[in-house]
């Protein structure tokens, strides 16, 4: 009620009152006593409502925890110091965001960018040049370089190499989220991990086994059980003689009574390099010219190129593989008719 409208009502009650006579005069006084108070007190005012609070969009993707770092928003350049672990980013369709990478990158599209050397051997100023947000390595930098790398606010990641499918799988699904995020980076990983499962699943060999080595360096070093290059090997239906035992590492003890049906040299053995030892120019392999020159190397990264690699051997190995191209000798064997 507006103060205007009581005052309005207070004369007309008094106007009532004064001609009802005096006796009304006291209670009078005390209703003009309540009045006065009413007037005195202003209205107050209808509550105003709170505008809505209007909220940011949270997105799904970002920060994300992964590799042991926090990040807080999709990398932009990144630069990487292990060849194995470029490749692996190269093969999942992930390389506009690399801006530099390390030397030793056997596979297409890695020359095509800043090389940084290695970790042992870093380029300081091209790396400064390249200006990455993070590098991603599988070995870790001396700490005098790793001061110098944080003076130029570079975050260095450490990740551990693979050492199985189920590890590198892991490492692909990892690498998305690194890249793309903790939604849509999940997915990715996924869906490149099916493929790659497909693709080595394509190669499998069902029939009659044969068997092999794979010498690393002579004289024992070779691919044995207990490995992620044994598992590529056992997935494709490659019977590895050298399967039984680990680290490497062909017992001598066990060498004279093992004669493969192929030998398959990493690349920089020569068949050359047999004709002086009697570990290996007495087996029925060599005698039958079936010496093949592989890159180990690159089938032990277990990435899409290793796929390939196997895919050849399967085809040296077994005539009704349908499959790839068989490799002829390295070289010719010396006991070739």
């Amino acid at each position: 009620m507006k103060k205007t409208k009581i005052l309005s009502f207070v004369l007309a009650l008094l106007l009532a009152f004064s001609l009802s006579g005096c006796e009304m005069l006291e209670d009078i006084t005390k209703f003009t006593d309540m009045v006065s108070e009413l007037i005195g007190k202003e209205e107050p005012e209808p509550p105003v409502e709170d505008e809505p609070e209007i909220l940011e969009p949270v997105d799904p993707n970002w920060p994300v925890s992964v590799f042991g770092a926090e990040i807080e928003e999709a990398p932009e350049k990144v630069a990487v110091a292990s060849p194995a672990l470029a490749e692996y980013i190269f093969d999942m369709g992930l390389s506009e965001k690399i801006c530099a990478v390390p030397d030793f990158c056997g596979f297409s599209g890695a020359e095509t960018k800043t090389d940084i050397g290695s970790v042992r051997l870093p380029d300081m100023d091209a790396i400064k040049e390249a200006a990455p947000e993070y590098i991603l390595t599988f070995a870790q930098y001396e700490e005098s370089l790793l001061i110098e790398l944080q003076q130029m606010n570079i975050e260095v990641i450490v990740i551990k190499a693979p050492a199985s499918l189920d590890e590198l799988r892991n490492i692909y699904r990892h690498i998305a989220v690194f890249f793309c995020g903790a939604v849509d980076g999940a997915e990715k990983g996924e869906k490149y991990v099916a493929e790659y499962d497909s693709a080595l699943a394509s190669l499998a060999y069902s029939g009659e086994r044969k068997t092999a080595v794979f010498v690393r360096a002579l004289d024992y070093m070779m691919i044995t059980g207990g490995t992620m290059e044994q598992e590529l090997l056992s997935a494709a239906g490659i019977k590895n003689a050298a399967e039984s035992f680990s680290g490497y590492d062909f017992p001598a003890e066990n060498w004279k009574e093992t004669d493969p049906d192929a030998i398959f040299l990493n690349g920089d053995i020569h068949l050359i390099d047999l004709e002086t030892s009697d570990l290996y120019k007495k087996k029925t392999a060599v005698k039958g010219d079936k010496v093949y020159n592989v890159d180990i190397d690159v089938l032990a990264l277990g990435s899409m190129r290793s796929l390939d690699i196997l895919k050849d051997v399967l085809a040296t190995l077994y005539e009704d593989y349908t499959g790839g191209t068989p490799y002829g000798p390295a070289y010719p064997s010396m006991y070739q008719s």
